[in-house]
């Protein structure tokens, strides 16, 4: 008898795709075997990760940019309509809506005009979802009943997605400044102003063993003092925004650029450059970090790459190319959306309006 095996498929192969009618910025979430993520065709769709058959999706009345957030069975996801909303992850029935306002400084159209391409995205601790809006707030929600328990004002449209540790919630607004807020009162413990030219702050705050880190339009990516808000390094992106989230992973901070169109890898401790890897687009997605690959999306004009770079080398391991982006009169193609790994693949949304299941 002879027995025969199929090997496995290849790093970097697609094992599965769903078209949308829409850029896909948003970024997924995964729990249970189920991928989340949103469209600018106004829905939110949940997939079966492994085959990535479709088993809902919910429609709104705007853009969904915002990563969802999963906790105690409940989606929260917001939408350029002015809502954020909480569905059932098992049927996409929906619990509850509240107004965060959203809908109140409207989204300039195609991105190029403004570069005002995110949507702030919720995280849920202690029972209450935390998110920011364009309307210049940070909103504290009950989880179960949607009501609002406290707003923070800042003096901007908020983009940046909070980060919650040890009761602080911490955010970036386009006034330039990057806010630690009391988690239960909403009262403001600190802010830093990071003085820039080009002052919004865009990116997400990462938090690791009690340093925030962040990056802005100033330029430069910031390591602060989780508590004090006081600077403890700088690293300089010479003119070119900071647009990327941080991923810190075995004490080396992972992030992408703009205009110099790099990831770079830098030590979390000291500020230093590890090493570079040339993304030859704008690395405005945020790295996922798993078994030793980081992965991160880019885009730019033409054939733009989504990368597997080794984490202590720098050095590729795999890259896939995707098609235009489907948002209107837009000339950029390629990837905004951030990963996320499980199950053996790399998730993540396309601007040709694909969600991409690939290989690792």
């Amino acid at each position: 008898m002879q027995i025969t095996s199929t090997p496995p498929p290849a790093a970097g192969t697609i094992q599965w795709t769903i078209q949308t009618d829409g850029a896909i910025y948003s970024s997924p979430a995964i729990e249970e075997g189920t991928v989340y993520f949103g469209s600018d065709d106004h829905w939110l769709y949940a997939a079966e990760t492994v085959s990535g058959e479709l088993k809902w999706k919910f429609e709104t009345q705007g853009l969904v940019r915002s990563r969802p957030a999963i906790a105690d069975g409940i989606v929260y996801f917001a939408s350029d309509d002015g809502d954020l909303y909480a569905v059932e992850a098992r049927s996409g029935i929906e619990k509850w809506r509240l107004n965060i306002g959203n809908d109140s400084f409207p989204r300039v159209l195609p991105v190029e005009r403004e570069w005002d391409y995110l949507q702030s995205s919720p995280v849920v601790a202690e029972g209450l979802v935390h998110i920011g809006s364009a309307d210049g707030s940070l909103y504290a929600v009950d989880a179960q009943t949607g009501k609002e328990k406290w707003r923070f004002t800042t003096e901007a449209r908020v983009r940046s997605s909070p980060a919650v540790a040890e009761g602080i919630v911490y955010i970036g607004s386009w006034d330039g400044n990057i806010y630690a807020v009391d988690a239960q009162t909403g009262q403001e413990k600190w802010r830093f102003d990071t003085n820039g030219t080009y002052r919004p702050v865009q990116p997400s705050p990462t938090i690791d063993h009690g340093i925030v880190y962040c990056g802005s339009r100033n330029p430069w990516l910031y390591a602060l003092d989780a508590k004090t808000g006081e600077e403890i390094w700088r690293y300089g992106y010479n003119g070119s925004w900071v647009e990327s989230s941080a991923v810190i992973a075995e004490g080396v901070v992972y992030i992408g650029s703009s205009d110099i169109r790099v990831l770079n890898a830098i030590d979390a401790q000291t500020g230093k450059l590890k090493w570079a890897f040339p993304t030859k687009s704008y690395a405005w997605s945020s790295p996922a970090f798993a078994e030793g690959v980081v992965y991160i999306g880019g885009t730019y004009y033409g054939s733009p790459y989504f990368y597997a770079v080794d984490a202590q080398t720098g050095q590729e391991k795999w890259h896939l190319s995707t098609g235009k982006s489907l948002e209107k009169n837009s000339t950029l193609s390629g990837v905004v959306s951030s990963p996320i790994t499980a199950e053996g693949l790399v998730f993540f949304g396309g601007l040709d309006g694909k969600f991409y299941a690939v290989v690792k």
